[in-house]
């Protein structure tokens, strides 16, 4: 994650999840190409590219894009406002950028989490420039999506592109557990063990994942992680995710 990894949220009050696949493991598959690094200045994080009219969507977490002035995350950010990003890497594989890198055109965060930093509006949306005449859609593919956040006991994977050790922040990264968490006392987010570190925000949790293609859908996106628990943490889409996902696939390109 970029930098949240530092703050310390309430544990969560459930019991940990069933999970065969906490470490973080490199990860690789076609259809997974649609996952990629999100690169600023001053930060990392994850986004994943997601089915839409325009092909141009996809959905990272809200600290991602915008840092704000207060909550719980607020002390870890260099900065205040608007991110300024640089580029999605899509199937980044080490050195390799066989997809290309694609300017992030703009962003939509609800104004709650610019206002107050509350982890329950920890989503965000991105416009991505097209590139030679295609959209990132076109090229990459897209993941499923969903705004119904799933059950406690729900089979999970998460990947991420995490940068700090043991990982080298160049190679997609896996968590999977056979039973989510559903933490009551943070927002209701979803909760898994997994050592992913900073980088990680913002990549997608998938339900109905097939590791063998690498489809799934997106449920939910990393938001934190709880280093004394060992828990990673992930903010459902929802009605928030869904308002900002019409309108970043409903605006005029190029329009600010």
């Amino acid at each position: 994650m970029a930098g949240p990894a530092q703050a310390r949220p309430a544990a969560p009050s459930s019991t940990r999840a069933a999970s065969t696949g906490a470490s973080g493991a490199f990860y690789q598959a076609e259809q997974a190409i649609s996952v990629g690094q999100m690169l600023s200045s001053q930060s990392s994080c994850t986004a994943t590219v997601v089915s839409s009219r325009t092909g141009s969507v996809a959905v990272t977490a809200a600290h991602c894009v915008y840092w704000p002035a207060s909550g719980p995350m607020a002390g870890a950010f260099p900065g205040r406002g608007w991110v300024a990003l640089d580029e999605f890497i899509p199937g980044r594989t080490g050195d390799a950028t066989p997809f290309g890198r694609w300017q992030i055109e703009r962003a939509w965060v609800d104004s709650r989490w610019r206002d107050t930093g509350d982890i329950a509006y920890d989503v965000a949306f991105l416009r991505i420039r097209p590139l030679n005449g295609r959209s990132v859609q076109d090229v990459v593919g897209s993941e499923g999506i969903a705004f119904t956040a799933p059950t406690a006991g729900t089979a999970i994977t998460a990947l991420g592109y995490p940068v700090e050790a043991p990982f080298d922040g160049r190679s997609l990264r896996r968590c999977f557990t056979s039973a989510v968490v559903v933490d009551r006392s943070s927002a209701n987010a979803l909760a898994m063990p997994c050592a992913m570190t900073p980088g990680s925000s913002g990549g997608p949790w998938l339900a109905g994942f097939n590791p063998g293609t690498g489809a799934g859908t997106v449920v939910a996106v990393t938001s934190f992680h709880n280093d004394d628990t060992g828990l990673l943490a992930a903010r459902p889409l929802g009605d928030v995710g869904y308002a900002l996902y019409q309108a970043a696939d409903q605006a005029q390109a190029g329009a600010a």
